[in-house]
């Protein structure tokens, strides 16, 4: 009875207890599920309030969580801190999750206090009262076979004891290795990671290396970064000079470049999204393609 009530009095006065507390997801926020989001959401219905919060923070703690998961994890943690009075904590995670989704947006069935916390975070972060970590790199051009690869990228605001790390694999393989990113003593918010020449050997025929970026705090945390282990980046290693270089199989989608021009588009289509994804009625567009013979 007290958790109902609780819950009660986030809601608006005249707000419906049937409405569903957690809405389907938003159209560009589907990740691989995580066990932790599903059984925090049961324990949340359920007014296990303190036992949600320790399931979040076991989600967040676990190896290779993405993007769309932390954004999940910090929404649900934010959530039930202020079922549990716990503002300052609750404001914690928003700032954690306006790290690794900076145009994130509430869904429209959020209660209201918490869409009120949440204008009040943006709006600070935006006035420069709350300085998240930002991450800017380029993709990694193709490269030749032998030779050390160098990403460069500018990290702002990395707190004490945050780490940069470039994960990369050659496609096909099962795990990552990773190498830090160094400070450049001449500009302390220029960042330089080394791919050394002989993670990099050069072979007869051309082959691809995944990779993404990741800040993360002390805690292993991810904070901010590009890619992730379920959807890597991607540059190619050239054949050895002198064989016969076969046509790339490359998907068009995989290019490195395609990054830089939809990077340049998010900011104008971000609103659209935002608009199209949390929208009551989704339509369906039909699409014919035809091949000529």
């Amino acid at each position: 009875m007290v958790a109902s009530i609780v819950v009660a009095s986030l809601l608006s006065p005249g707000a419906s207890l049937a409405r569903p507390l957690f809405p389907s997801p938003l159209l560009f926020q589907v990740a691989p599920a995580r066990p932790e989001i599903a059984r925090a959401q049961q324990q949340i219905s359920d007014g296990d309030f303190e036992e949600a919060v320790k399931t979040l923070e076991a989600g967040l703690d676990a190896p290779d969580v993405t993007d769309d998961q932390l954004v999940e994890l910090y929404r649900l943690l934010g959530l039930t801190s202020l079922y549990l009075g716990d503002e300052a904590r609750a404001r914690e995670a928003y700032e954690m999750l306006l790290q690794a989704r900076p145009d994130y947006e509430l869904p429209r069935t959020a209660p209201p206090k918490i869409r009120t916390l949440y204008a009040r975070i943006k709006e600070d972060i935006k006035n420069r009262r709350v300085r998240p970590v930002t991450l800017q790199v380029d993709p990694i051009p193709d490269a030749e076979g032998g030779t050390p690869v160098m990403a460069e990228a500018t990290i702002q605001d990395m707190a004490l004891g945050a780490r940069a790390r470039l994960f990369y694999r050659r496609a096909g393989a099962q795990a990552y290795s990773s190498v830090d990113f160094t400070r450049d003593r001449a500009n302390k918010e220029r960042f330089i990671a080394t791919i050394p020449a002989y993670e990099l050997p050069a072979t007869a025929s051309a082959y691809e290396v995944e990779y993404y970026f990741e800040v993360a705090d002390a805690a292993q945390r991810r904070l901010a970064g590009r890619g992730d282990a379920f959807n890597p980046l991607v540059f190619q290693i050239a054949p050895e000079p002198g064989t016969v270089a076969t046509s790339s199989e490359r998907p068009w989608y995989k290019s490195p470049w395609l990054w830089v021009a939809v990077g340049a588009v998010a900011v104008a289509g971000t609103a659209g999204a935002v608009v199209y994804a949390t929208s009551e009625e989704r339509g369906r567009v039909p699409i014919t393609i035809r091949v000529n013979p």
